[in-house]
């Protein structure tokens, strides 16, 4: 995530790299997907990341904002 983007932002811009990666072929789970925008959130994000982790099945989690 950069410097003071908002997380609307940033998702939309990994929407545009999954999305362009498609086109390559290269396909990643949802799974995935929800763990590289985990961890691409700043430190400040850290305790909501723990939670999301703790509590929730990454492997069910969906991609929605």
């Amino acid at each position: 995530m950069k410097e003071n983007e908002d997380i609307e932002t940033m998702f939309a811009r990994f929407q545009t790299l999954v999305s362009r990666l498609q086109v390559l072929k290269k396909s990643y789970t949802t799974s995935d997907h929800v763990k590289k925008i985990l961890r691409s959130l700043p430190s400040k994000w850290r305790p909501k990341v723990t939670a999301i982790q703790e509590v929730k099945d990454l492997m069910t989690l969906s991609l929605r904002i």
